[in-house]
């Protein structure tokens, strides 16, 4: 059996969740994720999925075999502007989480708004 128990709670924790929104937002049964948190039940490959798409973190994550992302790899944002790894590095996990989600949604958003090049 694999014990992800203190990977379920670490995540919940770091990102000022309670176990109800976690189960709102994911879409899994109270009890169901109060088992899985708690050791007492192996998390189906259904709820693995579900937590690892409501917290945008990989499965692998979930399970504890690889390190969480870094949000600003993942947009290509140098790490050599200081200002803004302190602003970013200040924020609340949830507010990171906000940040880099809105920073997809602009870079989307651009992407579909530039003329699109003639063969």
């Amino acid at each position: 059996m694999i014990d992800n128990s203190e990977q379920l709670k670490k995540i919940r924790k770091e990102k000022g969740l309670t176990i109800q929104a976690v189960c709102d937002g994911a879409g899994i049964s109270v009890r169901t994720y109060q088992n899985y948190e708690y050791g007492k039940r192996e998390i189906s490959s259904e709820a693995l999925y579900k937590l690892a798409d409501f917290y945008g973190v990989t499965t692998d994550y979930l399970l504890g075999r690889e390190p969480q992302p870094n949000p600003l790899a993942m947009l290509n944002i140098s790490v050599n502007d200081k200002k803004f790894i302190e602003i970013y590095t200040g924020l609340s996990d949830i507010y990171k989480q906000i940040f880099v989600d809105t920073m997809i949604k602009l870079s989307e958003a651009a992407e579909q708004e530039q003329p699109k090049k003639k063969p």
